[in-house]
């Protein structure tokens, strides 16, 4: 898939069209005719405002890459950061990512 078939298809799936797409990059027309027939490419500050538009990364728009995909030791440094973080932060990370809040168990409780 090459970088205008990737934009199409964000711009599809987001329910943007290229006219909307060419106001929100401050363009008088949708940028997608000239991309698509090859007659002119987006420019770096272009790329990143619809990486902003589109919340997602560069590595994906351009080079259809998922940064989003851990290794086992990406995660793993991931969850020892977050054990070993004070609560207020483990609190804020679980706010940021929308994962509820567990209810202790009750071999966690400290009895006495």
């Amino acid at each position: 898939m090459n970088l205008y078939e990737r934009i199409n298809l964000i711009c599809k799936e987001k329910g943007i069209t290229g006219k909307e797409l060419g106001e929100k990059l401050g363009l008088k027309k949708s940028p997608l005719t000239d991309w698509k027939n090859q007659k002119s490419k987006p420019t770096v500050d272009q790329i990143i405002m619809m990486c902003e538009i589109f919340a997602t990364s560069a590595d994906y728009l351009l080079l259809e890459k998922n940064t989003s995909d851990l290794t086992k030791e990406d995660e793993k440094e991931i969850i020892a950061a977050y054990k070993n973080a004070v609560p207020a932060i483990q609190e804020a990370v679980r706010k940021l990512l929308d994962v509820p809040e567990k209810n202790e168990k009750s071999s966690d409780l400290k009895i006495g």
